[in-house]
């Protein structure tokens, strides 16, 4: 009997794992198998900056992370809902017209801006025919003023009302 020369080196196991955890450690953050400290990336001033999902997969809100939240208590909402911008990346990549967003512009005076932020809320809530639990990401560089239509979106019976805090 001939023998074949050529030999298949035997799997080195440390290798192997080492592989796996590069390939599946992506794939078990995004179902939200991992701690949330280990998917957040690096923002580069010392901290993560949260990726945690906002919704959970039923669609019910997730707490929201101590560390997105304004230190400001004026721009702190009744519902204390909160994302990072990475959440509300993540969450309109997620659902893409099923979430709405809305900025709170600076260019009119404090009740405008509020009105207009609301009024596209309504708007593009109409124009995809969703209802009041459609997700709402509030944006704005004055988060007291973004927290003012957040709370208003809130009191109109929208009950997944988010602040994005910077």
């Amino acid at each position: 009997m001939h023998t074949n020369p050529i030999r298949t080196p035997a799997p080195q196991p440390l290798r192997l794992l080492a592989l796996l955890a590069t390939l599946g450690m992506p794939l078990l953050s995004a179902c939200g198998g991992s701690s949330e400290a280990d998917t957040r990336p690096w923002n580069g001033l010392g901290t993560a900056a949260s990726t945690a999902p906002l919704l959970d997969d039923d669609g019910a809100v997730m707490p929201s992370d101590p560390g997105v939240m304004p230190a400001d208590a004026g721009a702190k909402t009744r519902a204390g809902r909160y994302a990072s911008a990475a959440q509300a990346d993540q969450l309109e990549r997620a659902l893409g017209e099923s979430a709405i967003r809305t900025q709170v512009d600076g260019s009119f005076d404090a009740a405008t801006n509020a009105d207009m932020a609301v009024l596209t809320v309504y708007g593009l809530q109409a124009a995809h025919s969703l209802d009041h639990t459609a997700p709402v990401l509030v944006r704005g560089a004055d988060l007291r003023l973004a927290a003012v239509v957040a709370n208003r979106l809130q009191d109109n019976g929208f009950t997944r009302v988010f602040l994005v805090t910077p």
